[in-house]
């Protein structure tokens, strides 16, 4: 092999080689790139199904746009007529007469008025809602269906109320929606004969029914309200009498003013009797205590009642007994001086005596006075206090029978109120509603009839590319969904979550020749070729100026020393799979790649089960690995050289064995592979597909590390989600992975 083409990959390891054709994938990891990666992926998806989408959404789109082009061609083309009636009076007159009625009754002022006048521009007495609600009910709606039957025997109340529409006419002030006392009343259908006829009915029987029906409720009204007056008159009589008998009884006409009276006059009578009883406590002492001394025959105290009226007296029976006292000194006791003296003195105590009997006469008189009085000012207190205590449930019943008499009140005002309202009306049934625009049919500006269908064929046809082209796309990723190969790199290092040592190329100049029994040199570009005929051997002549795919290798060598500078590997696992993935190739394209830089390397063929080396290189497979294990040859023997190349060693596979597992488990194989890292710098070994054999796992728990070969386009994602989980199970060291037969 022609080393030229090789020695780039020098140049690089020396760090004097930068620039390469092919992008370096290990740069980035998948989580630094998630986003990106996505939006490749979409954008890849579109491009790779571009021609299903396409073809899809012309299918639909087709197909849908013929549905509705022919639905199109279906519709019946129908006419509108409408006229508008006047609901309530134009004028305010009507309604500023029943609230003049209300005034009246509830004393308003005049700035009420003047609301009163300013919102009867925009109130209404109409609820609308409900109004046209029942305007389309089946009770108002049957009579006119059947005045229309006459004329269209086929009409129904079905047909009459899903064509007949009923709209108040509305405005808008101020940014808002205001509603107006005109409405609208249209019909539709194909004939407009029969639109004009329907039109023309339905005004007169709604002008018709309004007044009987405004007629009616007057009149049944007026009849309630004039029996319902004249129990809410009783009413208010009852409670009156009621009310005026509380009053009577309790004193009092406001149950407020009366309980803080009593409670002012209780509080009144409680000092008096206070005071009473201090009084009469004194009164009592006294007397008692000037009694006592009256008994003991003391009678100097009525001095203390009434000095001016008893001085004179105590003055004469003081001078008496000083006599008697200065007597007794000269006379004997039963003289004349001394009994006269005696008798003076008698007469004048007993004289005292009757004056002091006189005095507590009077005071015994007043004490009673006193306790007349306290007993008087208590049956006030206590009369008073069961006046006080009855009070709250006279004010809760003045309450009850007050607030009953408010309502009732109210009640009547409310029955007079809108008797004369309700006689009011009842004089201008006449006008009840008013047709300001006679049934006509709608018309164009050159005043033909114009059809109010819609034919949203435009609007169908724009939908129908818009859903048909977003169904091709959902198509499209839906088979991308489930074609579960590999289509790029990108998607390969972000499923199994590995380094992407490499991505290999397809060949773009690439031929095979054959020779017989002859040796040619072979120069390596395609990673996938294979052999079609046993009795040829085929070898690759590669065009010079193929360099990516030749580049492509360099980086795949340069990547996996890098995984590990410090100690290089020297032992590796190429594997795949499945059959036919490129595994083989990619590990001749190694092993030259190696050698070419100076590296002595054993490429060993241990697919003993499909041997392809040695068809790929031209070198015979008489004596190779299954013969060395099974028998005493050499390694000297059975190891070849290629010509052009003095640094790579293949090994074949030899002779197929009947049982290759138990020649790669054996101790004699653990043995060669020491030998082989003792003599080479690099041994490279290629080994059967994973899935559904065992011989890749044992040399991968042997090397020092595995490389897996994905082909695009035809690698499933199960398959090697598989083959990495058997070998992470096993703890087997996976370098990477290898994206082969990219575009």
């Amino acid at each position: 092999m022609d080393k030229k083409l090789f020695s780039p990959v020098k140049d690089h390891l020396n760090g004097r080689y930068l620039s390469a054709s092919s992008p370096n994938y290990l740069a980035s990891t998948p989580e630094e790139d998630d986003q990106v990666l996505d939006m490749n992926w979409v954008i890849a998806v579109v491009k790779r199904r571009l021609l299903v989408m396409a073809i899809v959404a012309a299918s639909i789109g087709t197909l849908t746009g013929s549905v509705i082009l022919w639905n199109a061609k279906k519709i019946v083309s129908e006419y509108e007529g409408k006229f508008t009636v006047l609901v309530e009076p134009l004028t305010t007159d009507d309604r500023l007469s029943k609230l003049l009625v209300q005034s009246q009754n509830n004393s308003l002022g005049i700035t009420d008025l003047n609301k009163i006048k300013s919102s009867a521009e925009e109130g209404s007495s109409v609820d609308y809602q409900s109004l046209t609600r029942v305007l389309k009910s089946p009770e108002v709606l049957i009579p006119l269906v059947n005045k229309l039957q006459e004329s269209y025997p086929n009409f129904d109340y079905n047909t009459l109320n899903n064509r007949l529409i009923i709209q108040r006419v509305t405005f808008l002030r101020d940014g808002k929606q205001g509603g107006t006392k005109l409405l609208d009343i249209s019909y539709r259908d194909a004939d407009p004969k029969r639109i004009k006829y329907v039109l023309e009915e339905t005004a007169k029987y709604y002008l018709e029914y309004m007044g009987k029906e405004r007629l009616r409720v007057s009149k049944k009204s007026i009849d309630f309200i004039a029996r319902q007056m004249p129990q809410l008159q009783q009413k208010v009589d009852t409670l009156q009498q009621q009310l005026q008998i509380l009053r009577i009884k309790y004193n009092f006409n406001l149950p407020e003013l009366r309980s803080r009276s009593l409670s002012d006059q209780l509080d009144n009578l409680t000092n008096r009797r206070l005071e009473v009883q201090v009084q009469l406590a004194e009164s009592r002492q006294q007397y008692e205590t000037y009694k006592k001394r009256s008994l003991r025959g003391d009678n100097r105290w009525i001095v203390d009642i009434s000095p001016k009226s008893y001085e004179n007296l105590i003055s004469k029976i003081t001078e008496i007994e000083s006599q008697l006292a200065l007597s007794s000194t000269q006379f004997y006791e039963n003289s004349l001086p001394i009994q006269s003296l005696r008798e003076k003195q008698q007469s004048l105590r007993d004289l005292m005596q009757r004056e002091a009997e006189s005095v507590l006469f009077q005071m015994k008189s007043q004490l009673e006075q006193w306790e007349a009085r306290d007993r008087v000012l208590t049956n006030s207190q206590n009369l008073l206090q069961a006046k006080i205590t009855q009070l709250p449930q006279a004010q809760r019943r003045y309450d009850e029978i007050q607030l009953q008499l408010e309502l009732a009140k109210d009640t009547l005002k409310l029955f007079i109120e809108k008797q004369k309202t309700l006689q009011l009306d009842a004089g201008q049934i006449d006008g009840a509603w008013q047709i300001i625009s006679k049934p006509q049919l709608v018309k164009d500006e050159n005043g033909d009839i114009s059809s109010v269908t819609e034919k949203p064929t435009r609007r169908q046809l724009m939908i129908a590319i818009v859903i048909s082209i977003l169904l091709g796309i959902a198509i499209g990723f839906l088979v991308e969904v489930l074609n579960t190969v590999f289509h790029t790199p990108e998607e390969i290092k972000s499923a199994t979550k590995r380094p992407l040592l490499g991505v290999i190329p397809i060949a773009k100049a690439m031929k095979i020749k054959s020779r017989i029994s002859e040796s040619f040199p072979p120069k390596f570009t395609s990673v996938s070729s294979t052999t079609n005929s046993e009795s040829l051997k085929r070898i690759i002549v590669s065009n010079y100026k193929d360099f990516s795919v030749i580049e492509a290798f360099h980086y795949l060598y340069t990547n996996i020393q890098l995984l590990n500078a410090e100690h290089p590997i020297t032992s590796l696992t190429i594997t795949s799979t499945i059959k036919g993935e490129g595994k083989s190739t990619v590990a001749v394209y190694l092993a030259k790649t190696a050698s070419a830089v100076g590296k002595r390397v054993l490429l060993v063929d241990a697919n003993m089960r499909f041997p392809q080396l040695h068809t790929y290189l031209g070198l015979s497979n008489k004596k190779g690995l299954s013969n060395t294990l099974s028998s005493d040859l050499t390694l000297n023997e059975v190891i070849q050289r290629l010509p052009d190349d003095d640094n790579l060693f293949v090994l074949t596979a030899g002779t197929i064995p009947r049982d290759p597992i138990t020649l790669l488990s054996s101790k004699k194989m653990h043995y060669l592979m020491e030998q082989f890292l003792a003599l080479f710098d690099l041994v490279i070994y290629d080994t059967p597909p994973l899935i559904g054999l065992a011989d890749g796992h044992l040399l991968a728990s042997q090397t020092e590390g595995t490389v897996l070969i994905v082909k695009i386009e035809k690698t499933d994602r199960g398959m090697v989600r598989k083959a990495l989980d058997q070998l992470n199970v096993a703890d087997f060291k996976v370098l990477g992975v290898v994206a082969n037969w990219v575009k």
